[in-house]
């Protein structure tokens, strides 16, 4: 729906642009009345395609679920390096769900572990 009214207040923005017409023609004969009344006419007929058919608005909307869960995806995945940019974190990312699969250990933990000398004095 957000495209449809994006599109609609373009069009008549560019419908209220004057034609600066270098020959002196007035140019098309359409004028901004002309187009919101074309625009109110489409909208309604817009409205009505979904008790015509169906199949696109069911089709429709299933795409653009799909196409919401990838930008929320998305978004989720800028955030993340966004947040650990300013953490002081470059290439990790901040999100509680990575921190876990990460794992928690730091760089000192990771070092080989303490033996006893053996015995009799050999290593």
């Amino acid at each position: 729906m957000f495209l449809f009214r994006a599109a609609f207040w373009l069009t008549l923005v560019v419908f209220l642009l004057p034609l600066d017409s270098k020959d002196g023609s007035s140019g098309p004969g359409a004028n901004a009345f002309d187009a919101i009344v074309a625009a109110r006419g489409a909208i309604i007929d817009m409205a009505g395609m979904c008790t015509r058919q169906p199949e696109v608005c069911s089709n429709g909307g299933a795409a653009l679920a799909t196409f919401g869960s990838k930008a929320r995806e998305g978004v989720s995945l800028i955030y993340g390096v966004i947040n650990s940019k300013l953490a002081g974190n470059p290439g990790q990312e901040a999100d509680p769900a990575h921190e876990a699969a990460r794992g928690t250990l730091r760089q000192e933990d990771l070092g080989p572990t303490w033996r006893a000398p053996a015995v009799g004095g050999k290593a």
